[in-house]
């Protein structure tokens, strides 16, 4: 009798299970960008002060020979200082390109590279900015591996991705179909990116995050819209988190920005990697969002603090001001319940659901270190 009421409930725990999975499969549908956002976010322009610049190498058509352009695009990369790629279609391996320093990398209206893939974990990128200094991409269009029927591994493919990395500008990017992140800025071994800017563009259906900033001091990302970021977590529109204790987060400023209809947030920040049981290695973090829409997002914001089992988190600051949630799928702020070291301080939030703002105000309400700005 007892054996049979148990297997009743297994079963039932395994239908609800299975319900769950599906509900949540379901609640997330990817959905066409209206025009206006496109059109005020992605504003290429080939006729700037760029393009003008002397000493240009022009690449020719001719150069595009067979199915895979790889191996040429590679050798002018490491010939030239400023290229004008042709205005084709480029297709790139899995080896990607690698960008040393001192290079700018022009696209023209109808330039773009597609990446043939597959991916293999970590560093499987198609525009490899590592360990280089004083890089411009112009108006670069890339199309990633994410619907290719081959086999591809990890998460972590970027459609440009800079690590290491210092004084680089990325001008009017539009990524699209990204097996991992659209924009990846950061580290793998420790280190940090420093003066990077990426300014104006669309990124669309990244499968990890529309732009990942894990490691850096003084990056700014301005003037983007990043849509429709789904499959594989976190699933943001824009995701800072470091990876490990030695990363860091130094003056990240996020600056009118639009993230919208990504499956999980807008923007996250999750600093959980940060956290040390040893009082030198605590980290100074300084993050800054001005100007920030959401659209149509399970959350506009999400802060994962302190929730691992550590002696100290991050110490520093989070400002989130004129900000704008509209639509969310869910609560428009979510964040980890855990007390925290680092400040936020939040003004002028707006948010179009008067309950959700309601559960909003009362959720930071006479928090430590959390405080809404009238």
């Amino acid at each position: 009798m007892m054996t049979n009421f148990i297997m009743s409930i297994f079963r039932l725990v395994i239908v609800l299970l299975i319900w769950s999975i599906s509900f949540n499969a379901q609640s997330f549908a990817k959905k066409n960008v209206p025009q206006n956002l496109i059109d005020k976010y992605y504003q290429p322009n080939y006729t700037s002060n760029f393009y003008k610049l002397k000493n240009i190498k022009i690449v020719q058509k001719s150069v595009l020979k067979g199915k895979d352009h790889t191996e040429v695009l590679q050798r002018i990369l490491n010939t030239y200082q400023i290229i004008l790629l042709p205005n084709e279609t480029i297709f790139i391996n899995k080896n990607g390109l690698k960008i040393g320093s001192n290079k700018k990398l022009l696209f023209q209206k109808n330039t773009k590279i597609k990446f043939l893939g597959g991916t293999e974990g970590k560093l499987s990128d198609v525009l490899k900015i590592y360990d280089a200094k004083n890089v411009e991409i112009i108006n670069p269009v890339i199309i990633g591996s994410r619907y290719l029927k081959t086999e591809q591994t990890g998460q972590w493919n970027g459609g440009i991705s800079v690590l290491n990395s210092s004084n680089v500008t990325i001008i009017n990017p539009k990524i699209t179909e990204s097996f991992g992140d659209g924009i990846t800025i950061g580290s793998e071994d420790g280190g940090f990116s420093e003066n990077v800017i990426v300014k104006g563009g669309w990124i669309d259906t990244a499968r990890r995050n529309g732009i990942s900033i894990t490691s850096g001091k003084n990056v700014t990302v301005q003037n983007i819209l990043v849509s429709n970021t789904y499959e594989h977590e976190p699933e943001a529109g824009i995701d800072i988190e470091a990876s490990w204790n030695k990363d860091r987060l130094e003056d990240i400023f996020i600056k009118d920005v639009c993230t919208y209809n990504n499956s999980s947030m807008g923007i996250s920040i999750n600093l959980n990697g940060l956290a040390t049981d040893k009082i030198q290695e605590v980290k100074f973090t300084s993050i800054t969002i001005d100007g920030h829409e959401d659209i149509e997002s399970r959350h506009g914001l999400l802060t994962s603090l302190n929730t691992v089992p550590r002696t100290f988190d991050t110490n520093g600051y989070i400002i989130v001001k004129n900000v704008s949630w509209k639509e969310s799928r869910e609560i428009s702020y979510w964040k980890s319940q855990q007390n925290h070291s680092i400040n936020i301080t939040f003004s002028n939030v707006r948010i179009d659901d008067l309950q959700k703002k309601v559960q909003f105000e009362n959720s930071i309400k006479n928090l430590k270190n959390i405080k809404l700005l009238r």
